[in-house]
């Protein structure tokens, strides 16, 4: 197998790099508070209208009967569900929304994603009706219902038409208030990636000897638990408006500012990844697709059908690493230059990304934005 490169020149995304932070950097940028973590509420529902690219009932499986009959039981009218054995002008969905960590409110509006359950070919022009959403994929009598979908479905990558968006077409019926004080105690959570024990205790320097604080009369309010968790006590005058005492912590300043985070930020909705020139990979192993992530092969090798091969990390490197060896990690545009070379997509690249930093491996702040 011939040896790939990793090459210098990058071509197939459009790759920035910048400093991490322009302005002082602040809590904010290395935690996050427990308690406010997102929510995804989910439901089955019909798209429909669509071009003879819908269901075809007469190839359903098992699971997708069965959901079938548990959208009956939920208030499916008996018409609808003729309809989709009818023709193949609907189809069955599943219907996703995710409220953000920081929560939202009975009323508010948020976009769906709408994924094939069944054996459409797409979802093309088709419109989702009234859907229920709950905590569950069970609905029935007893579901408790936090949101209501409906609308045009759009269509955002035609490689993958059996997935769609409905913009703003969840209309939340429930407020979501996510609890982040327990026993007089917010605690935050430092981002994995960053987390060690250095880090925590220069965030709970940065809280103890805040100006804010020191004038409340509060003396070490905040305390490095461990490598990821610093915990800050609230005192009972800021019991009555707890997101101003919130607001306080994560805009202390840190003045014994630690290394700039290098970062990598993807908008998967474009395909468009930025990677700053300090983002490492530690050494790690990835298979995804047809592609493999193994050590460099010996030249002359015959390269396997059905397999693209692309350079991660040389196992030797990991294997020295693990004995307690100082080994310098690769940098994660070096691994984007080999992928480059071997035209990968750019989904691709993301999804490879997605499980480094599932992983744990990408040193550095992966983030995603819309």
């Amino acid at each position: 197998m011939p040896t790939i490169k990793l090459f210098t020149t990058l071509t197939l995304f459009h790759v920035l790099t910048f400093s991490a932070f322009a302005a002082p950097l602040r809590v904010e940028h290395f935690v996050r508070v427990k308690g406010q973590e997102p929510t995804t509420i989910t439901g089955y529902g019909i798209v429909s209208g669509l071009s003879g690219t819908g269901d075809d009932p007469k190839a359903y499986n098992p699971a997708t009967v069965a959901i079938l009959r548990q959208l009956s039981r939920s208030g499916m009218s008996g018409s609808d569900a003729k309809g989709i054995s009818a023709a193949k002008n609907s189809a069955l969905v599943r219907v996703m929304v995710t409220i953000p960590g920081s929560g939202a409110l009975d009323g508010d509006m948020l976009d769906c994603t709408i994924v094939s359950e069944g054996n459409a070919k797409s979802l093309l022009g088709g419109v989702l009706s009234p859907t229920m959403l709950s905590t569950g994929l069970q609905q029935d009598e007893n579901a408790m219902v936090y949101g209501m979908a409906q609308g045009r479905v759009t269509i955002e990558d035609p490689a993958s038409p059996n997935v769609g968006r409905v913009v703003n077409g969840c209309r939340l019926l429930a407020d979501f208030r996510n609890p982040y004080v327990k026993d007089g105690l917010v605690t935050l959570r430092i981002k994995r990636e960053l987390a060690r024990p250095k880090l925590a205790l220069t965030i709970a320097n940065a809280i103890n000897n805040d100006p804010e604080f020191q004038a409340l009369g509060m003396i070490q309010p905040a305390k490095a638990i461990n490598s990821i968790e610093v915990v800050v006590k609230m005192p009972s005058t800021a019991y009555g408006d707890p997101m101003d005492f919130l607001e306080k912590i994560m805009d202390a300043e840190i003045m014994e500012a630690p290394k700039a985070i290098p970062r990598v930020t993807i908008n998967e909705r474009a395909g468009t990844i930025a990677i700053d020139e300090e983002v490492e990979v530690k050494p790690t192993l990835v298979n995804h697709k047809n592609m493999i992530a193994e050590a460099a092969p010996q030249p002359g090798d015959p390269e396997p059908d059905g397999q693209r091969q692309f350079v991660d990390i040389d196992t030797d490197l990991k294997f020295r690493q693990m004995n307690g060896e100082a080994v310098q990690n690769l940098k994660l545009k070096a691994l984007q230059s080999s992928l480059d070379a071997i035209k990968v997509t750019p989904q691709d690249m993301i999804d490879i990304i997605k499980i480094l930093h599932e992983q744990g491996a990408i040193i550095g702040e992966v983030i995603f934005v819309d």
